[in-house]
């Protein structure tokens, strides 16, 4: 319940923002423009009947002639008798003439802003179609919903640098060049964004860790593979991958594997979990895996997977910048919409594939296999948590897998299991997951809840590994790879902790944090330790632990690194002024450095603190 009301609410903020970024520009345009078109009427009409009276005019008939054609009236088309009249007062470029314009600019700027809302919800209707309607819809939101917003920015930006003028020179004569300018400059960085997104180039196709099982290195687990795709009635895989991953799934997506590029149908098969199904067990995983194939889902996954990721890092960038916040919005807003389609049809899709299985193989063996799957995922999850949040550095050696194995049986008789495998999916890279109840009402086996300690415990006597002679050395390999990674990462997190006791605490903070000197003009020599920063005229060490704010301006050419402190540093000041000759080519370099290590010094004193906040 708690979870629905925060979806609630975050989509609810979204639309509000939404509104705020399409219509508030637009409506506070056209307000100030039906405000100025009144009062420029007002004041051309008293000018045309105060001339009228200095020239002893009838006034009376100037006066009805007004009434019925006002000054901003005639800005548009008109008769030929009114030419000269409008020439007269809405001349192009002059002010009424502006203001007349900017009125219908903001007025079609909020149908156009209406429009792109309609947009936004007729592509969302459109993807709770089916997969073709999620690709019929991200195809039209990336090409319609892009450029209108695309539009939507330089409209308004527009908007914005003509209110930024008139909004002072209209009621106090004057304005201000600066405000306009970097209004300006606002809205040129906006259009620097879009462009960039736009033009962006997406990153290499995603790289997985294991190795390529060919039918000669496995030519029993091949056969068995091609025994199911014929019974669910589909053409086998072109490659299968092993690896030591929670999961099992395939797609038709560019993969690389140890820099092969792979194409076509891929399956992917976990060695430690094969380990904990049986035989029949595995064989229903597989043929759950395989219907996907037979379903086109990996297809049309394949077709959007690309496009939604080009989606996502333009939106990314949009959401990064004020300036591009108009475009951001509905987008994001079409995204989450979209994201709820695509997780409904995943859901949908998963049910397909686990009747089939039930069908094919047996109900039993479909969600047993979930049972085992999610208590060894949850279970390697808790492992490896425990062992990266160790504060004392590993060995090479982790033992991850024996670690697991020995303390799988008692995880899963623990009282807190029954509580995960009710909140846990089953882990998949690709879709979205219904949960295990749901799952199994589905294919209509039940298991009851006292029972999945002693499913997720039982050791298969024979599995699918016996089918693949290379298993135990890609096992091997793969562990030794994935256990230096994690040392090598928990390793580096620890200087990021630390807040070094000893020379061995020291000596693992410097081998990630060394001291960075930069050499001024004068041969001097400014340092950067994850203890502070040297001086470089005095030496002092002006400490971390006492640096309030820094910051590095540069005045007339000239940069200086301002270090604002919590106490008097050793001259008795609560500043320090850092004169930085000879550092231009070096600055950005010194700007990096400087924050990176503050960062460090800031991250350690928040968890120093965290236990202080908890006791309290």
């Amino acid at each position: 319940m708690g979870t629905l009301t925060a979806l609630k609410k975050s989509y609810a903020k979204v639309f509000f923002w939404l509104l705020i970024t399409l219509f508030l520009i637009p409506a506070i345009t056209l307000v100030f423009a039906e405000y100025g078109n009144n009062q420029l009427n007002q004041q051309y009409t008293q000018l045309f009947i105060d001339d009228a009276r200095g020239q002893q005019q009838d006034v009376g008939e100037l006066t009805d002639f007004l009434q019925q054609h006002p000054p901003s009236s005639v800005c548009g088309p008109v008769a030929d008798d009114l030419i000269d009249y409008k020439n007269a007062v809405c001349a192009p470029q002059s002010e009424l003439w502006q203001f007349y314009m900017m009125d219908k600019v903001a007025f079609w700027t909020l149908i156009a802003s209406g429009v792109i809302l309609l947009l936004v919800l007729l592509c969302s209707a459109l993807a709770f179609k089916s997969r073709q309607g999620q690709l019929l819809s991200l195809t039209l939101a990336r090409r319609f919903l892009m450029l209108a917003c695309s539009l939507e920015v330089l409209v308004q930006g527009g908007m914005l640098v003509w209110l930024s003028f008139w909004s002072t020179a209209f009621f106090t004569q004057t304005y201000y060049p600066k405000l306009v300018m970097a209004v300006g400059l606002l809205v040129l960085a906006g259009m620097y964004y879009m462009i960039k997104g736009i033009f962006r180039k997406l990153p290499p196709e995603e790289s997985i860790e294991g190795e390529v099982v060919t039918r000669e290195a496995a030519p029993a687990l091949w056969s068995r593979i091609d025994a199911l795709a014929a019974k669910v009635g589909t053409t086998p895989p072109d490659h299968i991958v092993a690896g030591i991953d929670t999961n099992f799934y395939v797609t038709e997506a560019p993969l690389s594997v140890n820099e092969q590029a792979l194409t076509g149908r891929k399956l992917y098969v976990s060695i430690p979990l094969l380990r904990q199904l049986t035989t029949a067990q595995a064989d229903g995983v597989m043929v759950h895996e395989l219907t996907h194939l037979h379903e086109g889902d990996t297809a049309s996954g394949a077709l959007l997977g690309p496009k939604l990721h080009r989606f996502d890092l333009y939106l990314h960038l949009m959401g990064q910048n004020l300036a591009t916040l108009i475009v951001f919005y509905p987008l994001y807003l079409y995204r989450m919409l979209f994201e709820l389609a695509w997780q409904r049809n995943s859901r949908e899709r998963e049910f397909v594939a686990d009747r089939n299985a039930s069908t094919l193989v047996s109900p039993a063996a479909i969600i047993e296999s979930l049972i085992k799957v999610s208590a060894y995922a949850s279970y390697r999850n808790d492992v490896e948590r425990t062992l990266f949040e160790n504060s004392t550095l590993h060995d090479s050696e982790l033992g991850i897998a024996r670690a697991i194995a020995a303390g799988l049986p008692q995880h899963v008789s623990s009282p807190d299991f029954i509580c995960i495998m009710r909140e846990q999916n089953v882990p998949h890279p690709f879709d979205s997951h219904p949960p295990l109840a749901e799952r199994m009402r589905n294919v209509g086996y039940n298991v009851e809840e006292a029972h999945y300690a002693g499913v997720a415990s039982e050791s298969p006597a024979d599995s699918w590994v016996d089918l693949m002679p290379v298993a135990d050395e890609i096992e091997q390999q793969l562990w030794q790879k994935y256990e230096l990674a994690f040392a090598s990462e928990h390793e580096q997190s620890l200087a990021w902790r630390y807040q070094p006791v000893g020379e061995e605490e020291t000596a693992l903070v410097e081998k990630y944090f060394p001291n960075a000197p930069f050499t001024l003009k004068d041969g001097s020599k400014i340092e950067i330790s994850w203890r502070g920063i040297i001086h470089p005229k005095t030496g002092e060490l002006l400490e971390w632990d006492n640096v309030k704010n820094i910051n590095v301006i540069r005045n007339f050419g000239r940069d200086i690194l301002y270090v604002q402190h919590v106490q008097p540093n050793a001259q008795g000041k609560k500043r320090s002024e850092i004169r930085l000759p000879g550092l231009k080519k070096e600055i950005d370099a010194f700007k990096n450095t400087l924050g990176y290590y503050r960062h460090r010094h800031q991250t350690v004193r928040a968890q120093l603190a965290e236990p202080a906040v908890q006791n309290a």
